[in-house]
C-alpha cells in the first residue's frame, strides 16, 4: 500500500462528475448555515461571490477515502455542501437543470440521516420554479430590515418537502444557507460557466479503509451517536440483514429507486423507497413523535419508548412464562434503565412480526398534526393516553393489554371497520377491567394477553364468537369474568333492547363493563333475564353510583343503611371494611364483582329503596333498626364512629371476642385506634354533654386501654366481661365496674 499522497485541482464539477459524494453518518450535520454562523457565511459566500466575477478562487483541501466509486470527505464536507447548493441554485435561477445535470447532481447525498439525503433528491428532482417563489413579509429578530426567505418559503411550502424535514439540523441549515445564497447571487446573470473559476486541491485517501474510530481521531468535529442514532442504524442493518434475508449480492436496486429483498421463504419482495423503514422514521413517523417532543426539540427518548413498549408485547407472547428469568426479563423491559439493542436481541424482542406491526401501526396512527385516532370516543379506549403512556413508558398491564388490542387491529386491517373496531375493544375493556385489581403480576398480564391473541383471529365478529365458542375454563381470565361476557353477548344478539340496555349501562365509569350483579339480579322466578328488571336495577345503580363509586351521602346514610340490612363488610387481612371506591379487596367494585352473600345484602337493600324516596328510604331503614345487643347497632345509630375509621374504613373483629372491636386510624394496630364501645358511650355522652374530642385517648398498641377522660375519671370498655369500667389516674388494676351501659349514661351525666 502506497502512502505517497498526491492532490488533483479540480472544481466541484470536475469531481462529482467523477465520483458520487456521500458525507458519511460519522460527520457532523452541515454547519455553515447555521444560525450564529452569519459572518463565516456571508465571508465564505462573498469570495465566492468575487470567483464568479472573475477572480480565481482555490479553496483548501479536500480528502477522503473512495469505495465503488464512492467518495466519503473526511474533510471538506461543509464547503463541498455550499457548492452543492451553489451549483443547484444558479442552474434552477439560469435554467440549466436538465436531466444530464440532475443525474450529476443527485450524486450528492448524505448518509447522516435519510431525511438529509431524500432532501438532496427532491430538491434536484422535482425542485421549484425560481420564477414564482412566493414572497414574504418575515422580518429578522431586530425588525430593521427584511428577512429574506423567498426561497426557502418556496421549498418547504412545495408538495414534495416534509415538515418534519425543518427538524432535521442539516436541511435547516441548507435552507438558510439557500436564502443566503440567493441574497448574494440573485443580482448575477450568466454565471454558471463562471463557477469553474472555484477550485480545491482534492487528496484520495487510497486503501486506508478508513474506521469511524479512524474518522473521530483524524476529524475532531466527528460526533458521537446519540442512543436513538444507534438503535436506529442497528435496527435498519437488522431488517435488512435478519427480517429481510439478503442474497449473496445484497440487496438489488431496481433503476427507480425500488429494492428487491428477500423474504423469510426466499421469495422475492420489491420495496418502494417510501416505504422503508429509513424513509419512514425520517419523514411520516418524525412528524407524529415532533407533537411530543421535550424542551429542547427533541423526542428520541419517546420514539424509543415506543419500540419498547412493543418489545414489551412480542417478548411476552413468545416467552416461555416458566422460566425463571421471565418476570425479571420482564420487569427490565419495562422499567426505567436503557435497554442496549444486543439485549432486545438477546431476548428474542424483535422479528418479523414485531416489524411489520410496528411499521403497520405507525403508518396508521401518523399524522403531521398529531396523532391519528379512529375511535369517536374514549369509552373502550383513550388512544391518546394509550399512546401517551407508551412513549413515556409508563403504561401498566392492564393499559398494555388494551395497547395490544388496540394497535393489533389496526395492523391487521387495512380498511378500519369502526364499528367491529368498538365490538373488538368493547370485549376487551370489560374483560381487562373486570379483571384489572389482579393485574400485579407477570404471569397474570402474559396468561391475559395470550387469551387475546388467540381470540384476535375473531375480531370481525368478535360478540357472536363469544356467545358461540368462548370457554370460560381457558386461562388468561376467571371463568366467571368470561360466563358473564358470554351472557351478555347471548342477551345483545337476542334483540337490540337488550343491547341498548346493556351497552348503556356498561358504559358508566365506575361500573366500566362490570353488571355481573344486575344480570343476576334480573332473574325471574324460573332463572330467566327479564330486561323490565335490568333497568330497573340499572337505574337504581346509577343513582348510587357516580362515576367515582359510590356517591356522598351525608354521615354515611347508605352505608349504615347498608349494614342494617346486613353485614356487607369485606375483609383485608385481619380488617374489614365499610367499604372506599377504588382498592382490590375492600372496593365496592370487589361487593360488585364477587357472587355471594355479601352481594345478596346490596340487593336486599336495592329493593327496598325508590329512586325518587331514596333518602328518606335510607333514614327509615337505619332509623328501623333496634336491635341494640348486635354489633351493628351502634355503627348504625352514630355515624361520627365510620369517621374515625381512617381513609379506608377499617375496623379489626378479634375473632375470639365478638365485642373486642377497634376502630382502626390506619391500617394497623400499631396506628392510633379507638376501641368500639367506649367510642360508642363517647359520642352519646358528647351529644349531651358536648364533650371536645381531645378527651377521648385513642392508643398505638392492642395492650393499651382505650378509654376518655371525664371529671377526673378514665371511662373504658372492658372486652373480656364486656362491662364498661372507669379509673382514676390510669390505674386500671384498680378499676370499677358499671353495672351496665344505660347506669354509665345515667352516672356520667350526673357529675
Amino acid at each position: 500500500m502506497s502512502n505517497n499522497l498526491t492532490s488533483q485541482k479540480l472544481t466541484f464539477r470536475e469531481l462529482i462528475s467523477t465520483h458520487s459524494i456521500e458525507i458519511p453518518i460519522i460527520q457532523r450535520d452541515y454547519a455553515q448555515g447555521r444560525e450564529g454562523k452569519e459572518e463565516l457565511r456571508k465571508s465564505f459566500l462573498t469570495a465566492l461571490l468575487e470567483a464568479v466575477n472573475g477572480k480565481s478562487l482555490e479553496l483548501d483541501f479536500v480528502y477522503g477515502s473512495v469505495k465503488n466509486n464512492v467518495l466519503q470527505p473526511l474533510d471538506g464536507q461543509q464547503r463541498l455542501t455550499t457548492l452543492f447548493l451553489l451549483h443547484w441554485f444558479i442552474a434552477i435561477k439560469e435554467h440549466k437543470l436538465d436531466n444530464d445535470l440532475k443525474n450529476i447532481l443527485t450524486k450528492f447525498t448524505y448518509e447522516t440521516r435519510t431525511s438529509s439525503k431524500e432532501f438532496c433528491i427532491d430538491l434536484i428532482n422535482k425542485g421549484i420554479d425560481y420564477n414564482e417563489l412566493q414572497e414574504t413579509d418575515y422580518y429578522d429578530k431586530e425588525k430593521t430590515k427584511p428577512k429574506y426567505n423567498e426561497l426557502s418559503k418556496t421549498i418547504i411550502d412545495s408538495s414534495w418537502f416534509f415538515l418534519s424535514w425543518k427538524r432535521d439540523p442539516t436541511i435547516k441549515s441548507m435552507l438558510i444557507m439557500l436564502d443566503a445564497i440567493q441574497q448574494t447571487f440573485q443580482d448575477k446573470t450568466e454565471i454558471w460557466g463562471k463557477l469553474n473559476n472555484i477550485s480545491f486541491h482534492y487528496i484520495e485517501l487510497q486503501n486506508f479503509g478508513l474506521s469511524d474510530d479512524l474518522y473521530i481521531k483524524m476529524n475532531a468535529r466527528g460526533k458521537p451517536l446519540t442512543d436513538f442514532e444507534n438503535f436506529k442504524a442497528k435496527f435498519e442493518q437488522y431488517i435488512k440483514k435478519v427480517i429481510y434475508k439478503t442474497n449473496e449480492n445484497g440487496e438489488d436496486v431496481l433503476d427507480n429507486g425500488e429494492k428487491i429483498i428477500i423474504k423469510d421463504n426466499w421469495e422475492k419482495e420489491i420495496i418502494k423507497p417510501q416505504e422503508t423503514f429509513a424513509h419512514k422514521i425520517d419523514t411520516l413517523w418524525t412528524d407524529l413523535f415532533w407533537n411530543y417532543r421535550n424542551k429542547e426539540n427533541v423526542f428520541d427518548e419517546q420514539l424509543l419508548n415506543f419500540f419498547r413498549a412493543m418489545a414489551v408485547i412480542n417478548y411476552t407472547l413468545k416467552a416461555n412464562f416458566k422460566d425463571d428469568n421471565f418476570r425479571n426479563n420482564l420487569d427490565a423491559l419495562r422499567g426505567s434503565q436503557t435497554i442496549s439493542f444486543n439485549k432486545y436481541l438477546e431476548l428474542d424482542c424483535f422479528d418479523r412480526d414485531y416489524y411489520e406491526t410496528l411499521k403497520s401501526i405507525l403508518n396508521k396512527i401518523s399524522d403531521k398534526s398529531g396523532l391519528k385516532t379512529f375511535l369517536s370516543d374514549t369509552t373502550y379506549v383513550n388512544e391518546n393516553e394509550t399512546f401517551n403512556g407508551a412513549i413515556k413508558n409508563n403504561l401498566g398491564y392492564a393499559e398494555l393489554l388494551k395497547l395490544f388490542a388496540l394497535y393489533q387491529y389496526l395492523a391487521c386491517e387495512n380498511d378500519i371497520d369502526k364499528t367491529n373496531l368498538q365490538n373488538w375493544m368493547r370485549i376487551v375493556r370489560n374483560l381487562v377491567e373486570a379483571h384489572r385489581l389482579y393485574y400485579d403480576n407477570a404471569n397474570t398480564f402474559a396468561d391475559s394477553l395470550l387469551f387475546f391473541s388467540k381470540l384476535f383471529p375473531h375480531r370481525s365478529n368478535i360478540i357472536e364468537y363469544f356467545k358461540d365458542y368462548a370457554n370460560p375454563e381457558d386461562k388468561g381470565f376467571p371463568k366467571f369474568i368470561i360466563e358473564e361476557e358470554k351472557l351478555k353477548a347471548e342477551l345483545i344478539t337476542q334483540s337490540d333492547d337488550w343491547k341498548e340496555a346493556i351497552v348503556e349501562i356498561e358504559n358508566h365509569p365506575y361500573l366500566n363493563g362490570q353488571i355481573g350483579f344486575l344480570l343476576d339480579w334480573c332473574k325471574d322466578e324460573e332463572g330467566m333475564h327479564n330486561i323490565d328488571r335490568f333497568i330497573e336495577y340499572s337505574e337504581k345503580a346509577k343513582t348510587v353510583f357516580s362515576d367515582e363509586g359510590l356517591k356522598h351521602f351525608d354521615n354515611f346514610l347508605f352505608e349504615r343503611a347498608l349494614l342494617a340490612t346486613g353485614d356487607y363488610l369485606l375483609s383485608k387481612g385481619k380488617n374489614y371494611s365499610f367499604l372506599i371506591n377504588n382498592e382490590r379487596d375492600i372496593s365496592w367494585k370487589r361487593l360488585l364483582r364477587d357472587d355471594n352473600q355479601k352481594r345478596i345484602v346490596l340487593k336486599l337493600l336495592f329493593d327496598k329503596i325508590e329512586i325518587t324516596t331514596l333518602t328518606e328510604n335510607l333514614e327509615q331503614i337505619v332509623n328501623a333498626f333496634s336491635d341494640v345487643n348486635d354489633w351493628r347497632y351502634y355503627f348504625i345509630k352514630y355515624p361520627e364512629i365510620i369517621s374515625v375509621c381512617g381513609s379506608q374504613k377499617l375496623a379489626r373483629f378479634n375473632d375470639n371476642n365478638e365485642d373486642d372491636i377497634l376502630l382502626l386510624g390506619s391500617t394497623m394496630t400499631s396506628g392510633f385506634h379507638k376501641e368500639y364501645y367506649s367510642y360508642s358511650l363517647f359520642v352519646e355522652l358528647s351529644s349531651r354533654l358536648s364533650l371536645d374530642e381531645s378527651l377521648y385517648k385513642d392508643q398505638k398498641s392492642v395492650d393499651y386501654w382505650k378509654y376518655f377522660d371525664l371529671n377526673g375519671r378514665q371511662i373504658a370498655f372492658d372486652s373480656k366481661t364486656k362491662k364498661f369500667v372507669w379509673t382514676q389516674n390510669r390505674e386500671w388494676d384498680n378499676k370499677q365496674e358499671f353495672e351496665n351501659r344505660n347506669m354509665a349514661i345515667l352516672e356520667l351525666t350526673k357529675m
